[in-house]
């Protein structure tokens, strides 16, 4: 990710990952990372995910 606004896009689009968080809320701090993507070239983020389905088995 080069700057801020690709990180409020993900964080939109996956909202559980900071419940309730608004660009507002954050806005100080995400333009930390923009300014030094800026300055500095672009940080590397990494991620896993995993998602598990389960369902209870029916009554015979």
């Amino acid at each position: 990710m080069t700057d801020a606004g690709a990180v409020i896009h993900f964080l939109r689009k996956v909202i559980w990952t900071v419940p309730g968080s608004t660009v507002e809320q954050y806005r100080d701090r995400l333009r930390e990372p923009h300014e030094e993507a800026e300055t500095e070239g672009p940080f590397v983020t990494r991620s896993s995910r995993a998602l598990v389905e389960a369902r209870k088995p029916e009554r015979a």
